[in-house]
């Protein structure tokens, strides 16, 4: 008795498995992989970040004792009221002698070197208890005009006998003389010497 197999039946023949299956296995390995290398990369990268920011928190605490150590050794400077007024003295001079240097570049240059020596006469022989509040030289120094104070009356003539032996003013005549006294200093004696020019101006 013969017993036949057919071997071309379907259960005995060997499937390979689907191509899809393979690639969606594939595909889910690789997402894995790339998973845990993104979460390694963040983990890695936020350690980083926490490190930075330690640093920086220290930095600032250093920083801060620093600023509060120099606060303490250098104080907030306090306003010199003398250092201010000096300085607020120092600019009105300044101001003074821009204005006078002006005034003279725009001038005669003969009746310049008459009003500057008429100048330096007047601060080369000074008189102890006398001083001058103004001088006042027009026209290349023909007008002339002086104001002032003394400590006493009796210092004046003296003062104008120095102004004439010394012929700080070329020989200038003087038409007025006026004085008055201060009453809230009892010997002071404000004075005015003018000449015709300047008097009747």
């Amino acid at each position: 008795m013969r017993q036949q197999i057919n071997l071309y039946q379907d259960v005995l023949i060997d499937k390979p498995e689907p191509f899809q299956s393979r690639s969606a296995a594939l595909l889910l390995l690789l997402a894995v992989i790339l998973l845990a290398l993104f979460a390694g990369f963040s983990y890695w990268q936020n350690q980083g970040l926490a490190q930075q920011l330690d640093r920086i928190k220290k930095q600032h605490e250093a920083d801060s004792q620093r600023i509060a150590e120099l606060e303490q050794r250098y104080p907030e400077p306090r306003k010199n009221v003398l250092l201010e007024e000096k300085i607020i003295r120092l600019e009105q001079e300044m101001k003074s002698q821009n204005e006078a240097l002006n005034y003279f570049s725009t001038q005669d240059p003969q009746g310049n070197g008459k009003i500057l020596a008429a100048l330096n006469g007047l601060a080369r022989h000074p008189l102890k208890g006398v001083w001058l509040n103004q001088v006042r030289l027009a026209e290349g120094g023909a007008q002339v005009r002086l104001s002032g104070s003394a400590l006493n009356a009796e210092i004046i003539p003296d003062y104008l006998g120095l102004i004439s032996e010394n012929n700080i003013f070329g020989g200038q005549v003087f038409s007025r003389l006026s004085l008055n006294r201060v009453e809230k200093k009892l010997n002071q004696i404000d004075f005015t010497l003018e000449s015709p020019e300047a008097d009747n101006r």
